[in-house]
């Protein structure tokens, strides 16, 4: 094998944090779309389908839309301290 044949790509539709995201598409009420991205974003189209408005995940109002396609914000990762932290162990009686 060569060493080029061996190179690995990223993966396809990796959002922010690693998350992945499949496009997914609503029909509104109003005739508009609302679309889920590979990519995260959430794009708001009126029936024309011009995008009237774009939430990307970092967003705050982004989780507003996102219940729509099932998804749930998720708070960010804490780093667990190790148990010999000081101030983190209870004191001895």
């Amino acid at each position: 094998m060569n060493d080029e044949q061996v190179r690995r790509r990223p993966s396809p539709g990796a959002g922010q944090q690693g998350q992945r995201f499949r496009r997914h598409q609503l029909k509104l009420a109003d005739g508009g779309t609302l679309t889920l991205r590979t990519d995260g974003s959430i794009v708001q189209a009126d029936p024309l389908g011009v995008p009237s408005q774009t939430w990307l995940p970092g967003d705050p109002a982004w989780a507003g839309q996102a219940i729509r396609f099932g998804l749930h914000p998720q708070a960010q990762t804490v780093v667990p301290q190790g148990r010999n932290v000081r101030g983190t162990m209870m004191p001895r009686q």
